[in-house]
């Protein structure tokens, strides 16, 4: 399986697109989806699915031109609906569409691959993350060094606190963790470095 990185928008967040026999998953298509588009154009790549690891408006801004174009399942988590039902929410002045709303444990599968949910809220009440076969994406729960931010509104830093632990106690020191923002991780650096929560 392939990753690629691709980084939108001002707020620079990280939309990865995962490939295997030309069928595609995309997680977190944030605003500004064109280089998404001409990636997976470019590839003549079959976009099956599109992941959401949580519903602010930078990781969700090109799902609705992503879902027009190629018409694939959305997934999403249910405990941050408000943001995609209320565009007052979303900033985004419309809803954006979803096919499946996803929990705690749930599978999806892809290509080959079967990637399961965790929620992890913190920065948003239904934050998640998405894990396969030693690969973590970790949207805005987990950063390297650093977590997400809970200055915003339905935030809570003793939540993410133990969201971030959570993820240490279930993932081998050799996951590799692709964030909603900067660069990759992994488990073993950060619960040895990261100066917001360690092992």
């Amino acid at each position: 399986m392939k990753i690629e990185k691709i980084t939108l928008g001002n707020l620079r967040s990280n939309c990865y697109i995962l490939s295997e026999n030309k069928n595609a998953l995309i997680v977190d298509p944030g605003y500004e989806s064109q280089d998404v588009i001409n990636y997976v154009n470019s590839n003549d790549l079959n976009v099956e699915a599109i992941y959401i690891t949580h519903c602010h408006f930078d990781h969700i801004g090109g799902v609705k031109q992503l879902k027009e174009l190629y018409n694939p399942k959305v997934y999403a988590p249910r405990k941050d609906s408000m943001w995609i039902d209320n565009p007052s929410y979303n900033q985004l002045g419309y809803i954006t569409p979803v096919d499946q709303w996803v929990n705690e444990g749930d599978e999806i599968q892809f290509s080959s691959k079967t990637f399961i949910v965790y929620e992890t809220p913190g920065h948003s009440p239904g934050s998640t993350v998405l894990y396969n076969d030693r690969v973590l994406f970790s949207g805005d729960t987990l950063f390297f060094q650093s977590i997400g931010r809970t200055d915003i509104p339905l935030s809570d830093s003793k939540i993410i606190y133990q969201s971030v632990k959570k993820i240490y106690d279930l993932f081998d020191d050799d996951v590799i963790v692709y964030p909603g923002h900067g660069k990759p991780t992994s488990i073993f650096h950060e619960k040895n470095n990261n100066p917001f929560v360690r092992k």
